[in-house]
């Protein structure tokens, strides 16, 4: 059925004039993608996510919100067809809830919203016959302090003051003292006179617009699934006219078919290689023969927005339905693979062990080196110039003597003539007889132990 008949209203289906089955699956839900969609301004991260808005979507019903925003604070929900308050009750930390131009016609459900300051119902269907009972379900909030009901079938006062004592402000303006004792005054008197009119005074409509219709939720929903219909009608008609004009766009469609993740592969191939998520990424090597290829995804990115696929020659990533996908330098294993992902910058770092690593030596498939003379030359070969080295040896210590033997036999004593030494001087000239036997008995003297002089200065 669609919404206004589900609710019980006397509306016929000629008047609603939409078909059942169709209202049944058209009607927007809360699911976690819409609201992961919603905290773009969090990178889609649902755990500490502190602020929703969830406004004119045309929601009617509240779900999932409790259980995957567990430290939401403000939550904005006005301008949607919701005709009750509800699971609500695990949002503890909730501070401000916005549910204004909705179709609720109760209080309810915030009893465990312990922290709940400001309540926002303006423009509902909060009726007298259910106006005491919605004012007693806020006393256990007792951190509500600013209130607006404004738009009610309910006539508001500030004499809910003394039903909720803490509250400070109703419809934006401050609850004095001297309004709180009239309220205390008329206390009495005003609960016997909404008691009695609650079942008398029927809810005011207002059929100036909408064709005389009265403005009730009933219909707030009729009127949403009148114009959402002609809206599907209008888009299809634009859709239609657009494809008869506008010819395909190759570039798109080449891109988003390389953003899909890649499945079927032919035997013997490689897929491309692309990075349609536009991140930066690097390959490194250890020494216990992994390959270790580093992505640098987005840090604030959730790791459910992740996934991984990795083959022997070749891995990919989506990331944001978004793929990069890379040749490994070597073939790797893809079952003994480890991925993790660093806390302080949200980088994905992907361990593959090598197919083809024996721990440091050799690899299978690596090529054998070249055989040279020297690398492989026998036993007998290298003892052979082991020895030519050997004979090549020069024995510095014995050369060293004979050439001081040497020199001791054929050097004079050294004379020192000064500055004469350049002047012909008839009484220095000797002959060669008296030349010869001063080297002799300088050599004499040579062979013998010196003796010490005293006029001798001491050698330095």
């Amino acid at each position: 059925f669609c919404a206004s008949c589900y609710r019980g209203s006397n509306l016929s289906k000629a008047s609603c004039r939409i078909d059942h089955g169709w209202i049944s699956t058209q009607m927007p839900r809360i699911t976690v993608d819409l609201i992961r969609k919603k905290a773009e301004h969090n990178n889609g991260i649902l755990e500490d996510l502190e602020e929703l808005s969830l406004h004119q979507l045309n929601l009617e019903k509240i779900e999932v919100i409790s259980s995957c925003c567990k430290h939401l604070k403000i939550l904005y929900l006005q301008n949607n067809l919701l005709p009750k308050i509800e699971n609500l009750r695990k949002l503890k930390e909730l501070e401000y809830l916005n549910l204004a131009l909705n179709n609720i016609k109760k209080i309810e459900g915030l009893q465990s919203c312990e922290s709940l300051a400001k309540l926002d119902l303006t423009v509902n269907f909060v009726s007298l016959q259910t106006f005491e009972e919605s004012i007693l379900n806020l006393r256990k909030n007792l951190r509500l302090k600013n209130l607006f009901l404004s738009g009610n079938h309910a006539a508001t006062s500030k004499g809910i003051a003394i039903f909720l004592p803490w509250l400070e402000k109703l419809d934006g303006s401050k609850i004095t003292k001297s309004e709180r004792i009239i309220a205390r005054q008329q206390l009495e008197t005003n609960r016997k006179e909404l008691r009695r009119i609650s079942g008398v005074i029927p809810v005011p409509e207002d059929d100036s617009d909408n064709g005389g219709e009265a403005f009730t939720a009933e219909n707030r929903v009729k009127w949403y699934l009148e114009d959402l219909k002609e809206e599907k009608e209008r888009e299809e008609a634009q859709k239609k006219a657009a494809s008869m004009n506008k010819p395909p766009d190759p570039l798109k469609e080449a891109r988003d078919k390389m953003s899909k993740k890649v499945v079927n592969i032919p035997e013997g191939t490689l897929p491309k290689q692309r990075n349609m998520a536009r991140v930066k990424f690097s390959f490194g090597e250890d020494e216990e023969g992994n390959v270790i290829a580093t992505i640098h995804a987005p840090k604030f990115l959730d790791t459910s927005q992740i996934e991984v696929d990795i083959h022997p020659k070749w891995f990919q990533c989506m990331i944001k339905d978004r793929n990069i996908l890379l040749h490994t330098p070597e073939e790797v294993h893809p079952d003994k693979s480890k991925i993790k992902r660093t806390l302080h910058n949200g980088h994905l770092i992907l361990t593959m062990p090598k197919a083809n690593w024996n721990g440091g030596k050799t690899r299978k498939t690596s090529k054998q080196p070249k055989k040279s003379g020297k690398n492989n030359s026998t036993k007998k070969e290298r003892e052979e110039k082991l020895r030519e080295r050997e004979n090549l040896a020069v024995d510095y210590k014995n050369i060293v003597k004979n050439n001081a033997k040497a020199a001791m036999k054929t050097t004079a004593p050294a004379v020192n003539l000064g500055f004469l030494s350049h002047k012909h001087d008839n009484s220095l000239k000797q002959t060669k007889r008296d030349r010869n036997s001063s080297l002799e008995e300088g050599a004499d003297d040579d062979s013998s132990d010196p003796e010490e002089d005293a006029d001798v200065p001491p050698l330095i």
